[in-house]
């Protein structure tokens, strides 16, 4: 039973980094020039969690599924 993939991490690292980058924009004049691209970020780093929380349930249904085929041989 997987709770959590590279998917998942990946996607949690890339919206902490985007979190920081952000930050940074606030601060920082020359970084606030780059606002855009830390949004792309933050997007990828969500798209990235969503697809490992939607890979994870994939794998679970098809555990079980193999599971009741195994049981009826």
């Amino acid at each position: 039973m997987e709770r959590i993939n590279s998917e998942t991490i990946t996607g949690i690292a890339l919206a902490f980094l985007a979190i920081l980058f952000i930050y940074a924009g606030t601060v920082n004049s020359v970084w606030a020039t780059i606002f855009p691209a830390d949004f792309l970020i933050l997007a990828i780093g969500a798209a990235f969690m969503i697809l490992g929380m939607w890979d994870i349930r994939k794998k679970r249904r098809i555990g079980r599924v193999e599971e009741g085929e195994h049981s009826y041989r």
